[in-house]
């Protein structure tokens, strides 16, 4: 029984009641009998019911974790960055033995593990690209060295197929399967996917890549296949039916944020010490200014409290923010880590039919678009923009455009797009690092970097994938116990078979549980289910009364979501929540969701919160006052003020088009341009609309097509007036009535 195998800390002692496992766990390093029996855990044994007397395991408040951390001791490993490696490294660390501590200066997975495309992706891509570069001509003067990358690459791929199993074999609460449709309009692509002619031939070849992909990872995923023309218009009604037909393969996916919690929470279970909104703003060295790093001075940025850390190895793990970190340990060091940033968009499910996602391998510009099915949401992603890594959710305006604009591409002419149809938009920065600290001739690495600092002795780790965020947290302890002599202490990695926070004993079964008991409604029990594993159970004891024959108990935070408001108050009670903007952002993801409908609740959460963990008045009020101003950051429905005047959807321009085309002809003849210019507020004399014309004109047969219309509206420069005083009417309208394109009619009608 896989459930019996967890590690020995948790499971110290276990004997057998009502059919199910009773494990006795232990607190921190006590023993059960210690506990008085307030943490024991039932655990059904395989294919037996689910028994709802679970208790999680009890963790320090944050105010004791802060405590542990500012009293003077020493710790083995000290653990700086709370995403998805770092909380990963902490996890590893004490589960090998090691007094551990983990700090985060803001919530844990607040910047790029919270902002993913929300994929457990092994790299379907990767294998394409690597095949790409290995058969490029240049390689004929380089085969080892061609050959040498390519098996560097395949092997990268191999242990995410690896450590997707693992995730997903592991968190059935936390993670899914999901099905990803790649529609094929024709059977040779070009310009080709990636660039390479080969790939050409990728309509052709894609069923066979996918069941070899499938192979990667030992066929545990759903089994790809192929969906003829007549069933993708059964399955994906949205799907633009011009299609020969679809492939579909299968990817994990998870809540990012809720997934990094809980792999911090789970190291504070094995008795780490961790907390967030803690912040490293000094080193400490053996001799004043020189010598090998003995500890941080930290600031606890809720208190202001500032004290220090001792630990005999220390680990950054800062993603796109790592540089940041050693310039605070090196003034002048050489940078390791470049920025790239991604924008999503959030759409209404109807966008994804089924909870099948899509995949265009084919982009405009040559990269993979996602178009997924996500908490009742669709979510659309990535751009890809070089640039520093900021904190800051909110993604420039053309990049919402231009992924409203692909988007477009596969979906039916009777599904429109629309600006308004966005219902939140953020940008995250993934890090692409190379080693400051390689000896010359050394070769760069094509996965995650690691790198010891020579003079101080400190190891950051950086680059690499949500995915494989296990092993990177092996390997860097890896390098921290042997650089630091702990490998007397220091046992093996034991995380492979480590069950995250509320997996024990989690089966499907607990949904309906949380049904029967509580009287939640169906979506809500889904919902807790897949957030809190186990814990869901007492998160619905602390659920009020609706005052409704159905559903029973559990009062909603804002319609059409499910999160409880008693969701709050146990996340403030038992999982370190301190702020609004984190409850609304990480916990219940209510931001990256429907970023208005989170701006209407926050006042009800600023008023929950301030009762479950006692602020003033001037507090609740400075916590609603910080979380309004993030949440003002994200993208939404209504064009950004500083939005290009050039934010408007196919279907926008389409409608613009309409409205010139006063004969409905089809076309835009000289009269009816010049008599909308003067209509909509801007007329031109005889020579500026000749020019005006000419510029639209584009096969000069004294006719503007719909088709001419958009080609000049997409290419139209800054100076064009027409094109910026139509951009500007579309911006302030869509502005002034507060609902995007919806404001079409009122605008030019």
């Amino acid at each position: 029984m896989r459930y019996a195998a967890r590690n020995s800390r948790l499971l110290a002692a276990a004997g057998t009641a009502s059919g199910a496992i009773i494990v006795g766990t232990t607190y921190l390093g006590k023993e059960p009998s210690s506990l008085e029996g307030e943490n024991r855990v039932q655990v059904p044994t395989d294919g037996e019911s689910v028994d709802a007397s679970y208790a999680p395991i009890i963790l320090p408040s944050r105010p004791d974790q802060v405590t542990r951390l500012s009293n003077g001791k020493t710790f083995d490993v000290l653990v700086i960055g709370g995403g998805a490696t770092g909380c990963g490294a902490a996890l590893d660390a004490q589960m090998r033995g090691l007094e551990t501590a983990l700090i985060e200066r803001g919530d844990f997975a607040s910047e790029t593990s919270g902002r993913s495309t929300k994929l457990i992706w092994a790299g379907i891509r990767y294998i394409g690209t690597a095949l790409g570069q290995l058969l490029r001509f240049k390689n004929l003067i380089r085969p080892v060295d061609a050959v040498g990358d390519f098996g560097s690459e395949f092997k990268m791929v191999l242990g995410a197929h690896k450590e997707r199993k693992i995730m997903l074999a592991n968190n059935p609460h936390l993670t899914s399967w999901v099905p990803i449709a790649v529609p094929i309009k024709t059977w040779i692509s070009w310009p080709p996917p990636m660039g390479h002619p080969l790939f050409a031939l990728a309509p052709i070849t894609l069923p066979a890549v996918f069941k070899f992909y499938d192979g990667l990872g030992g066929f545990t995923c759903p089994p790809s296949h192929i969906m003829s023309k007549s069933r993708a218009r059964r399955k994906f009604p949205q799907l633009d039916q011009d299609v020969k037909y679809v492939s579909v393969f299968y990817e994990g996916q998870h809540n990012d944020a809720r997934t990094a919690t809980c792999i911090a929470l789970t190291a504070a279970e094995e008795g780490a010490t961790v907390t967030n909104h803690v912040e490293m703003i000094d080193i400490i060295r053996e001799n004043g200014d020189k010598g090998k790093a003995i500890g941080i001075r930290a600031r606890d940025n809720i208190s202001g409290k500032e004290f220090e850390i001792h630990a005999k190895a220390i680990v950054f793990a800062g993603g796109p923010f790592t540089d940041g970190m050693r310039k605070i340990e090196d003034p002048n060091c050489k940078p390791a880590v470049n920025g790239a940033a991604g924008t999503h968009i959030v759409l209404p499910g109807y966008y994804c039919a089924n909870g099948i996602g899509m995949l265009d391998i084919n982009t405009s510009d040559g990269r993979f678009l996602f178009f997924l099915p996500w908490q009742g949401s669709t979510l659309v992603g990535t751009t890809d923009r070089k640039g520093d890594a900021v904190s800051k959710p909110g993604p420039p305006e053309d990049e919402i455009q231009w992924l409203l604009s692909e988007a477009e591409k596969y979906l039916s002419n009777e599904l429109k797009v629309r600006r308004s149809d966005v219902l939140s938009a953020w940008q995250g920065f993934r890090p692409l690092a190379s080693d400051p600290h390689a000896p010359p001739g050394a070769p760069v690495s094509r996965d995650h970097t690691i790198s010891t600092n020579p003079d101080t002795g400190i190891t950051f780790i950086t680059g690499g994938k949500w995915v494989t965020y296990r092993e990177m947290a092996e390997d860097v302890i890896d390098r921290v116990v042997k650089l630091n002599n702990l490998s007397d202490k220091a046992g093996p990695c034991k995380t492979e078979k480590r069950i995250l926070r509320g997996g024990i004993g989690y089966t499907r079964g607990v949904p309906i549980k949380l049904v029967q008991d509580f009287g939640v409604s169906e979506e809500t029990a889904q919902h807790l289910a897949r957030t809190y594993g186990m814990n869901a159970f007492d998160v619905c004891r602390m659920a009020k009364p609706t005052g409704k024959r159905w559903p029973r108990s559990g009062n909603l935070l804002v319609e059409g979501y499910p999160f409880l408001e008693c969701e709050i108050e146990w996340a403030c009670k038992n999982e370190m929540v301190v702020t609004v903007k984190d409850m609304m952002c990480l916990r219940t993801r209510l931001a990256f969701l429907n970023s208005e409908a989170a701006k209407t609740v926050v006042p009800r959460v600023a008023d929950i919160m301030q009762t479950a963990l006692g602020w003033s008045k001037s507090e609740r009020n400075r916590q609603l006052k910080e979380a309004e101003e993030y949440l003002a950051q994200f993208g939404g429905p209504n064009m950004s003020t500083d939005a290009i005047y050039s934010a408007a959807t196919i279907t926008d321009i389409q409608d613009m088009f309409k409205t010139f085309d006063q004969k409905q002809t089809g076309y835009i003849d000289f009269d009816e341009m010049l008599l909308m210019a003067k209509k909509l507020g801007f007329p031109m004399n005889k020579m500026q609309a000749e020019k005006q014309f000419k510029s639209m004109d584009l096969d000069g047969n004294n006719k503007i097509t719909e088709k001419e219309f958009i080609t000049w509206w997409q290419n139209a420069g800054p100076d064009d007036e027409l094109r910026k005083n139509l951009g500007n009417k579309f911006k302030s309208s869509a502005e002034k009535l507060g609902t995007g394109s919806d404001s079409r009619g009122i605008m030019f009608g």
